[in-house]
């Protein structure tokens, strides 16, 4: 009987020690809204999985029908605490929350979370999701989320989180870059070929009518000042207002946890 204790004993504390490692909530898409198929519930499910285990942050995509009253960042931030999110001592992730009570979006980050995903880029994903979740692709703004979750996380790792200082460049940004520096090559070329062919003139022409006048074959009788037009110089003034010092505004949810965060409407 003491034998068998014992072995029950420890199968009872392996069970223990198997919750405390499995303690973290595995499910990183939770569709209360029912927005989206099964099929790409599961889609999302593996790229947020992934994304979580390649960079040791939680990704995870919340949908509710109702808030229970709460706000959009007191329901996000509270879903996160309760639910076992976050990875390591310091609970690291980033939750995206969508309410179609009032049609409000908002991103809950904690640990270093908080610091990949700053004020600024808090913002600008949900500026890059907002046109399809307002036209209801509500899976194609998830991938959206997935993805700049990815490339976020990635700069983080080489140390200059994007901010304001360091702003993310999408794909129409860096044809503008590729644009102007085709049209600096191109002036530059024009000035050097001016240039060239200026040096190969021998004759000039000039420049006033008096130059080509025969001396003394012109008597000037009268004269008289004509206003044509004038060249007026204006300076754009400065506004003495602030674009802000970048990082991430952080506050307390009930729990106690520390949040960072932000959203809007869609």
């Amino acid at each position: 009987m003491r034998k068998i204790a014992a072995v029950i004993m420890a199968l009872s504390a392996c069970a223990v020690c198997a919750f405390s490692v499995s303690a973290e909530n595995s499910d990183k898409v939770v569709d209360n809204a029912s927005l989206l198929t099964d099929s790409q519930e599961q889609e999302l499910e593996d790229k947020l999985s992934e994304l979580a285990d390649r960079y040791d942050c939680d990704v995870v995509i919340v949908t509710a029908d109702t808030i229970d009253g709460k706000t959009p960042m007191a329901y996000a931030d509270d879903y996160f605490d309760y639910n076992d999110y976050g990875i390591g001592s310091g609970r690291d992730g980033v939750l995206f929350l969508l309410s179609m009570e009032d049609r409000d979006w908002w991103i809950s980050t904690t640990g270093e979370g908080i610091d990949i995903f700053t004020d600024y880029g808090i913002q600008f994903i949900g500026g890059e999701m907002l046109p399809d979740l307002s036209d209801g692709n509500y899976y194609e703004a998830f991938c959206t989320f997935a993805e700049l979750s990815d490339d976020f996380m990635k700069q983080a790792q080489d140390g200059r989180p994007y901010d304001t200082n360091n702003k993310y460049k999408t794909a129409g940004d860096k044809i503008k870059i590729v644009l102007i520096s085709a049209g600096i090559g191109i002036v530059a070329a024009l000035i050097v070929t001016l240039s060239l062919k200026g040096q190969l003139k021998s004759v000039k022409p000039n420049n006033q009518a008096k130059d080509y006048i025969r001396q003394g074959s012109m008597k000037l009788t009268s004269s008289r000042d004509v206003f044509l037009y004038k060249n007026v110089d204006r300076t754009v003034r400065q506004s003495s207002g602030s674009s802000g010092s970048g990082g991430s505004s952080t506050h307390t949810s009930s729990s106690g946890a520390s949040h960072g965060g932000g959203g809007g409407k869609f």
